[in-house]
């Protein structure tokens, strides 16, 4: 049988995709090599706890690009709850984060003299912005004040971390000075770095009700009746091309498309496509994905009391705290409490080793929980594919073979997680329809 279109990897990039596209009136397979769907945005019970793959906050639901999508092509829309305040946590100290200007110069877990130096440090950076200067291969440190304190220097590295996946010496600026719209060509100098000092940040963050598995059962019900296929189980092998896409190979079977949309790991394409140009494949080599590891504590009491997060910034490695079920009881057994701490991680690590000495961390900045601990489960993840960095490459929803593109969040240099994936599938719907082989009936 053959396809308008054949997806393969059934993540939240390849499913957004594949509804975009069957609601568009096209045939859409949808090829899955494991047993279940929706990659890292998904959740799975675990001793009657519900599960997220990593916590999540899903950014610009007022008007950014999953907003977009789900006004366009959602039968179904998920419940959201305010995701409410960042809370930052030095030593003994917590405090919410300083979006405004104001609450920038009071955020006392920084030195006076320090935020003052930042400050003047964005400013310095708005002046090369107007100057034409190219931030994306000038790494945050050397924007950074010198003489700013240890502390400071950890806070900054923190951020970097948690949005890149990467250290100040390797995150661009570009990345702080994030475009907040939709617009492909707009103007693009507001943004997170923007906002810590400038205006009011997190208020359009929310939380799914019912976790993550909630976005996936609202794509899966909004799908149009016999129009998406999906096989789960049935890796992809090969990706037959010759000026343009063919055949796709699995270990099962192989399917013909009119056209292929790959959102596996951009990295590994060359390993699937004979024909590749090698410029091209050298430059998805160049792609340095992201590790995490998630640590999800059940609690037999309410410790964490705040709709939050919480940025550690002393934990080694970094870690960001998100009780869970404080947006959603139901993801806990009655009286408990699901708490996530995600670390990212180096390139390179030991998995019992940093099992221990993440879970050793959040007992000794946290020694209270110890005794009501009801649950421990352990996520190694890559929550983003490819890390924003200045010494590491990107993909595009475009490929050099006719008709085959790509989606994801290595596809795409705009904010992070879901929004990420969500900006890569508007990028890759625009890059079909320039090519004229999708024509709207929606």
């Amino acid at each position: 049988m053959s396809y308008d279109a054949i997806v393969i990897g059934a993540g939240i990039s390849g499913l957004l995709t594949a509804l975009a596209l069957s609601k568009e009136g096209k045939s859409v397979l949808i090829l899955e090599k494991e047993k279940y769907i929706g990659g890292v945005c998904r959740s799975y019970e675990v001793d009657g706890y519900r599960l997220d793959t990593g916590p999540h906050a899903i950014t610009r639901l007022k008007n950014g690009p999953f907003k977009e999508l789900m006004n366009q092509y959602f039968d179904v829309v998920p419940q959201f709850v305010p995701f409410g305040k960042y809370y930052v946590r030095i030593g003994n100290e917590t405090k919410p984060f300083p979006w405004s200007v104001n609450s920038w110069l009071q955020f006392n877990l920084i030195p006076k003299t320090d935020r003052l130096l930042l400050m003047k440090s964005l400013f310095n950076m708005l002046y090369m912005l107007n100057n034409g200067k190219d931030l994306s291969t000038m790494p945050i440190s050397e924007i950074l004040p010198q003489n700013v304190s240890d502390r400071s220097k950890r806070f900054m590295n923190w951020l970097c971390y948690f949005t890149v996946g990467t250290s100040i010496e390797n995150t661009p600026v570009s990345r702080f000075i994030d475009n907040k719209t939709n617009k492909r060509d707009s103007f693009h100098y507001i943004g997170k770095f923007y906002d810590l000092l400038i205006s009011e940040g997190a208020t359009d963050q929310g939380y799914p009700k019912g976790g993550l598995q909630s976005i996936v059962n609202s794509i899966l019900a909004s799908f149009p009746k016999n129009k998406v296929e999906i096989k789960t189980n049935e890796g992809v092998m090969k990706i037959e091309c010759g000026s343009k896409v063919g055949r796709v190979i699995t270990k099962k079977n192989s399917y013909v498309g009119d056209k292929v949309i790959y959102s596996g790991f951009a990295s590994d394409l060359p390993n699937m496509v004979d024909n590749l140009p090698l410029e091209y494949a050298q430059k998805l080599a160049t792609i340095q994905k992201i590790n995490s590891l998630t640590v999800w504590v059940g609690l037999d009491k309410k410790i964490f009391k705040h709709q939050g997060s919480q940025m550690w910034i002393d934990s080694d490695p970094f870690a960001w705290v998100v009780p869970t079920s404080n947006y959603d009881p139901a993801l806990a057994p009655d009286g408990k409490q699901l708490v996530g701490f995600a670390f990212t991680l180096p390139d390179e690590y030991n998995t019992e080793k940093i099992k221990k000495k993440t879970l050793d961390t959040i007992l000794k900045i946290q020694p209270d929980i110890e005794k009501h601990i009801d649950m421990i489960h352990y996520q190694e993840l890559i929550p983003e594919k490819a890390a924003w960095s200045v010494n590491a490459g990107f993909g595009d929803v475009k490929t050099p073979i006719k008709n085959l593109y790509c989606v994801g969040t290595d596809t795409e240099k705009r904010s992070a997680g879901v929004s990420r994936a969500a900006y890569s599938v508007l990028s890759c719907l625009d890059a079909i329809k320039k090519d004229d082989v999708l024509v709207s009936h929606y």
